[in-house]
């Protein structure tokens, strides 16, 4: 069962989004392109509308979605991509005032994507090494949340989230930040499996992907077994549980994970759901 959130009206008639699509955004060029915004938290009140955004690579946009995303007026954005990444697929932004934050990181490993088209995993192995991937996560992301969450304590919005497809990444990061404004932990569960409907990942890749649109050669990703396909580009439940139960090894819970690791202590998150949320009416 999918848990709609409860967004706002005044949302669909500004970007063209229903109250059904968990804040996506269309774009020709765009990649899993979400607003964060209407999800309930445990008090009772909602994530504002306009402050808070997500997506995959921002280098495919086309002149249309330029024009789109001028009216967003992101102010802030915070790519989680390695450096290698960054040179590889550079952002293409239609606001040059906009301020990009990233950590750079020239010894960061390779992408599973590229490990998988380099060899030859099974499905089983590919799903071991995303869970792997996953457990990592709250150490191996936790400078660069540290920098999404100085952002936002600076009141650094509306503000903007991305990885390459939008979902590992981004996916860790936008539950780390929903968990900590108070909402649910079913509702973050569902807003990370959403992607699975957002966007068609192995399209996107193929197309997007080097050496992909040569009309002379084969689509290396449609190479690999479809099993292997989807344990890589598709957000399954246990990848996200598997990051949470890591940081709660660690850190004994989110909240000691977001003050240990990120230096979020309670004053700090009631300024920052102060910031991010809004009464319901």
């Amino acid at each position: 069962m999918i848990l709609q959130p409860n967004l706002p009206q005044a949302r669909a008639s500004i970007l063209g989004v229903n109250d059904e699509s968990f804040g996506l955004i269309r774009l020709e060029g765009g990649c899993n392109f979400r607003q964060i915004s209407g999800y309930s938290t445990h008090d009772g009140r909602r994530i504002r509308s306009g402050a808070l955004f997500r997506s995959g690579v921002l280098a495919y946009f086309s002149p249309p979605d330029h024009l789109r995303l001028s009216a967003l007026r992101i102010r802030t954005i915070v790519d989680l991509r390695s450096s290698d990444e960054r040179r590889r697929e550079p952002t293409c932004w239609c606001d040059d005032e906009a301020t990009t934050l990233s950590v750079d990181d020239e010894t960061a490993p390779a992408s599973l994507l590229r490990m998988a088209l380099k060899t030859t995993p099974t499905e089983l192995s590919m799903r071991q090494a995303m869970l792997d991937t996953y457990r990592a996560m709250p150490a191996a992301l936790a400078d660069r949340l540290v920098v999404l969450f100085g952002a936002l304590h600076r009141g650094d919005t509306p503000l903007l989230i991305h990885c390459s497809a939008g979902k590992d990444r981004t996916g860790f990061a936008v539950a780390i930040l929903l968990g900590a404004l108070g909402v649910p932990r079913a509702t973050i569960l569902e807003d990370y499996l959403y992607t699975n409907q957002a966007v068609d990942l192995e399209r996107f890749v193929s197309k997007h992907y080097p050496g992909a649109r040569r009309p002379d050669r084969k689509n290396p990703l449609s190479q690999l077994p479809e099993g292997v396909r989807k344990a890589l580009l598709h957000a399954h439940a246990e990848y996200l549980q598997a990051a949470f139960a890591s940081l709660e090894e660690s850190d004994g819970s989110l909240e000691g994970y977001l003050e240990r690791r990120l230096a979020m202590d309670s004053r700090k998150l009631v300024r920052l759901r102060d910031q991010l949320l809004e009464s319901r009416a």
